[in-house]
């Protein structure tokens, strides 16, 4: 039986009176030693030696018999705190239940609140999608900035995330919501993390739709350049049949003037002679063959460039 359990108990006090009984008689029974015995009494000690010795023991009995008196004056307080110690520990499973049913409480909760917040989100943004829609086609007067800038006979074409888009007198216009009247930015819930996502999203439109009209410019100057290749060698080899008739041409000529110049000569010789006529017809034959052997120069020219 341990001491919490013995000091509450019913026990307790008598077996505490007992053990007070035993410390008291064990103290005089020792003072009658010292008295009686030899040893303690000191020997060939004086008698005031002796008595001081012994006033020390006596003085260190008292301490002792003290400090156990005051240990038994502590008991009932320390059998109060036992007793509410022990019942906390029978408490505690208890209260680990009701704390795990509170933390289970506090996540429920929680689970609530994001459900909420979500719920009030949709919300918003059912009012913005209509209030930016209803929008469209609306007129006013005149529209003022923050910055000061008036917009005349204003018409709204659409309205964004980003801002607002409106007609006016001097052509069209981008107005972003921050400079946009507080009423307005009010009545269409301007929202500055939406206006990030949307600028993100028309930047990342925007590089794509650069990408692919990048993509089809080089697809168009490929098809040109191809085509202009085509072109060219069409050309090359329509120029090439042309240089080989002209060349053919140039032959024929060669030979035809061969053989009226040595007809010129024979019909000299004759006393009725056609060699003026036949000598106009040579002129204009090697006329010809210059012209001929000139294009075909040109033409060999401009296929080497």
């Amino acid at each position: 039986m341990s001491f919490s359990d013995l000091m509450s108990s019913g026990r307790g006090p008598g077996v505490i009176g007992m053990v007070m009984a035993l410390i008291v008689l064990l103290g005089f029974g020792l003072l009658f030693m010292v008295a009686t015995d030899e040893g303690f009494q000191g020997g060939d000690q004086s008698i005031e030696s002796l008595i001081a010795h012994q006033a020390k023991d006596i003085e260190f009995s008292k301490g002792a018999l003290e400090r156990g008196v005051k240990s038994l004056g502590d008991a009932p307080e320390r059998i109060k705190w036992t007793k509410e110690l022990n019942s906390l520990q029978r408490g505690t499973p208890v209260f680990k239940e009701r704390i795990v049913a509170l933390g289970g409480n506090i996540q429920s909760r929680k689970a609530e609140a994001v459900r909420g917040e979500r719920a009030f989100e949709d919300y918003k943004n059912q009012y913005r999608a209509h209030v930016r829609s209803k929008a469209k086609g609306e007129s006013m007067d005149t529209l003022q900035t923050q910055g000061g800038v008036v917009y005349k006979n204003v018409n709204i074409r659409g309205v964004t995330a980003v801002g607002i888009q409106i007609r006016h007198d001097d052509g069209h216009k981008r107005i972003p919501f921050e400079d946009l009247p507080a009423a307005m930015q009010d009545y269409y819930q301007f929202d500055p993390k939406q206006k990030a996502e949307a600028v993100t999203q028309e930047q990342v439109a925007w590089n794509e739709h650069e990408a692919a009209v990048s993509v089809a410019n080089l697809a168009s100057d490929r098809q040109v350049a191809e085509q202009a290749a085509k072109d060219a060698e069409a050309i090359r080899e329509k120029t090439l049949r042309s240089i080989a008739l002209k060349e053919s041409r140039t032959e024929s000529l060669s030979n035809e003037i061969e053989s009226l110049e040595a007809a010129i000569t024979k019909e000299i010789e004759k006393s009725i002679s056609n060699a003026p006529q036949m000598r106009a017809q040579l002129a204009n034959k090697q006329s010809a063959l210059a012209a001929l052997l000139a294009d075909i120069a040109r033409m060999r020219a401009d296929l080497s460039k």
